[in-house]
């Protein structure tokens, strides 16, 4: 069903891609005939740790720019043989500065600045002037941590304290606190002395004409992505940093790019759910109202090399000479493989091009919308909302039948001595157990036997005290934290369930999510919003997903009526389908907008109807919106 609109989504990608290979083309052609003289420097900022200083060699670059299978990619780098070093493109990286070719990078490396330039320099007519701090191994949350974020409470100070005293027995509070920024503000000094004397690095440099700081680029996360308590406060971090950067740069409205991590591609066994986490808190920036427009997201994962990926995977030791022809430094520096690399920055570079031409809307690539395809979609709501009332076996058979391959299991008493024969027909249909609604003990070893990595569903229940904001939390915290650590001692997810009242409520959702992770150290915590849930959210559902996006599980999906004719007591109008109601279009244009890619329920919740036909109205409803929101190239909207 879906599948039909992704297919006319990629038909779309493609005509967006010939109409800007003809933009190119022409901006070529309008810089080689104009002849309005000199013009303002364009200043680009590339900012970042061990990936944006570059770890690709000068020496596989060179090798693969020669050979067939690879020369078409690299052909514009060099004349001959020879590599091009660009009169019009200037870098400065640290103490290294001239005119761009490769070697920018680590010592004798490249990495994504090579293509970025050569992609703005193509583009402008102006001077190029590329300024590139990047220093490896440094973090958001310390390092790079923004002036506005402010430093973090004493009990992380102290405790830093004592770690770092075990190396250094002088070291004092004030050293540690100082730490904090030190990176962020070496990265504005630098730029700043740099443009204090760019005719020191841009020789044509017109003092009348001056310059302009036109694109900032931020590519970094690795260490972040190390420590739950960092994973927490990265979206936050992240929009602080964006701020103070422009405030200190004087250019409010600065054009950014975000480089998603990307380390281990889209799958395979290198990617892990700590890694799609982190990415998540990676895109919800871009979610942001104040960056819509401007704040442009790119996803690394995308480009990952497969073929380097493959030699290192069977052996790059005992495949050494393979190895040199394909890749040049380990995983987490992509491989070191000068085609991810290139990708990269052709990608940054295409990102601040979209907002500087008023064409980036935060909008999705072609990509990012395979959660809306069937397959990968997840049936919620069908054992106990089922007029059939089927078991195990006739419901594996619906569930694949409609095409979808994903289950999230919701269940009453009845069904307990159901539990294992739901596991095999699941693994006899080929679909995932996806998650498990509420905790009952007999599941553990069924989990253990079975090897399967359910999502553990649980909604607060009971009543709350009366109190301050901060004592609600902690009794809700208090209710989810053992189940919360027995799916942690399981290695299995926790997702806390937006179902109303005040811990149903996005922003109580954050604070209970936070506690957890941060306090009690059980990162495996984050939320399942649904939309059924939600309709008091729905005038302020643009901020309201950008606060949940970096917790969230799972969505699920539903037509969303007037929240006025929504009676929750009777469930008249809250359950619909997609597509029936007045606002959830809407809802999920913002989430498309949002940049969200994580997993998408579809809702039965119906106990009066056949549990088939409440999937089948969704997944109707759902196809019919999609191609609705993309139309086809044909269509002329």
């Amino acid at each position: 069903m879906i599948n039909r609109c992704i297919q006319q989504i990629l038909l779309l990608a493609l005509a967006v891609f010939i109409s800007f290979a003809s933009e190119q083309v022409q901006a070529q052609t309008n810089k080689a005939t104009d002849s309005g003289g000199a013009k303002p420097v364009k200043v680009f900022i590339l900012a970042g740790q061990s990936n944006m200083e570059g770890k690709a060699t000068v020496a596989l670059l060179k090798y693969q720019m020669m050979q067939p299978e690879t020369k078409d990619l690299f052909a514009h780098l060099h004349r001959n043989g020879e590599l091009i070093e660009r009169d019009d493109v200037h870098i400065k990286f640290l103490d290294r500065f001239g005119k761009l070719t490769a070697g920018f990078g680590s010592p004798n490396r490249i990495g994504p600045e090579l293509q970025f330039g050569f992609s703005m320099g193509d583009r402008f007519e102006a001077p190029i002037l590329l300024i590139k701090t990047a220093w490896g191994g440094k973090s958001l949350f310390r390092d790079f941590r923004p002036p506005s974020a402010g430093l973090p409470d004493a009990e992380v100070l102290n405790s830093q304290l004592v770690k770092e005293r075990k190396r250094q027995p002088e070291k004092t509070l004030n050293e540690v606190k100082d730490s904090y920024g030190f990176y962020y503000r070496e990265m504005i000094n630098e730029v700043e002395e740099t443009l204090a004397n760019i005719g020191d690095f841009v020789p044509s440099y017109n003092a009348e004409l001056g310059y302009e700081v036109a694109g900032f680029v931020w590519f970094q996360g690795w260490n972040d992505m190390m420590k739950p308590e960092f994973v927490a406060a990265y979206a936050d971090n992240m929009a602080h940093f964006i701020r103070d950067v422009r405030n200190d740069l004087r250019r409010p409205s600065l054009p950014f790019v975000v480089g998603v991590l990307g380390v281990g591609g889209v799958q395979g066994q290198r990617t892990s759910e700590k890694k799609e986490e982190f990415k998540r808190t990676q895109v919800a920036v871009g979610a942001i109202e104040e960056f819509k427009g401007n704040v442009a997201i790119v996803h690394t994962d995308r480009l990952w090399d497969t073929e380097a990926d493959a030699v290192f995977t069977k052996g790059w030791k005992e495949n050494l000479e393979e190895w040199k022809r394909t890749g040049s430094d380990r995983p987490y520096h992509y491989l070191g493989s000068v085609k991810c690399y290139n990708r990269m920055g052709g990608a940054f570079a295409d990102g601040l091009l979209e907002i500087l031409d008023g064409k980036n809307e935060a909008s999705n690539s072609v990509g990012e919308l395979q959660n809306f395809l069937t397959k990968n979609l997840i049936a919620w709501c069908i054992v106990p909302f089922d007029a059939k009332n089927r078991g195990p076996a006739q419901r594996a058979q619906m569930v694949r039948e409609l095409g979808l391959r994903r289950v999230a299991y919701d269940w009453r008493e009845k069904h307990i001595p159901e539990f294992e024969q739901e596991i095999i027909e699941y693994k006899k249909n080929g679909l995932e157990y996806f998650a498990f609604w509420n905790w009952h003990d007999s599941m553990a070893p069924l989990i253990r036997k079975y090897q399967i990595k359910p999502q553990i569903w649980d909604m607060f229940r009971g009543k709350l005290p009366e109190g301050t904001e901060e004592e609600k939390t902690n009794f809700v915290v208090d209710q989810f934290l053992p189940k919360a650590r027995n799916a942690k001692e399981l290695g299995l997810k926790f997702g806390i369930y937006s179902h109303g009242g005040w811990a149903g409520k996005p922003e109580n959702l954050v604070a209970v999510c936070e506690c957890l992770r941060v306090k009690h150290g059980l990162s495996n915590v984050g939320i399942v919003y649904s939309f059924h849930h939600g309709h008091e959210d729905i005038a302020d559902f643009s901020n309201v997903f950008a606060t949940v996006q970096p917790f969230l599980f799972c969505l699920n999906l539903n037509g969303m009526a007037d929240p006025k004719t929504v009676n929750r007591g009777t469930h008249l109008n809250q359950i619909l389908p997609i597509g029936k109601g007045l606002h959830e279009a809407a809802m999920i244009r913002e989430v498309i907008k949002a940049g969200y890619d994580g997993p998408i329920g579809v809702i039965g919740h119906r106990a009066d109807v056949d549990a088939r036909e409440s999937l089948s109205a969704n997944l109707d409803g759902l196809e019919a919106l999609m191609i609705e929101m993309v139309p086809s190239p044909e269509s002329g909207n």
